[in-house]
């Protein structure tokens, strides 16, 4: 897996609508919250992840593709 990270910083006093909207519209995005870090009650630190290797093509493994093949009915 092949991961892509950023972070976002919110200001506490702003309140949670903000911090929630901004983390919808990364998340429309395929963007993950993964962590968060509090400084001195004032901020918050949020760090975000989200794949990069899921536009390549799965790696087929013939083994199981023949298995597989036989135990289908066919369809």
């Amino acid at each position: 897996m092949k991961w892509e990270n950023t972070y976002l910083v919110f200001q506490v006093e702003k309140g949670p609508k903000v911090i929630i909207d901004t983390l919808n519209t990364y998340g429309d995005d395929g963007w993950e919250c993964c962590s968060q870090l509090i400084v001195a009650n004032k901020q918050i630190v949020c760090f975000l992840k989200r794949r990069t290797d899921l536009d390549e093509e799965p790696k087929v493994n013939k083994e199981e593709e023949k298995i597989s093949k036989l135990w289908s009915n066919g369809e």
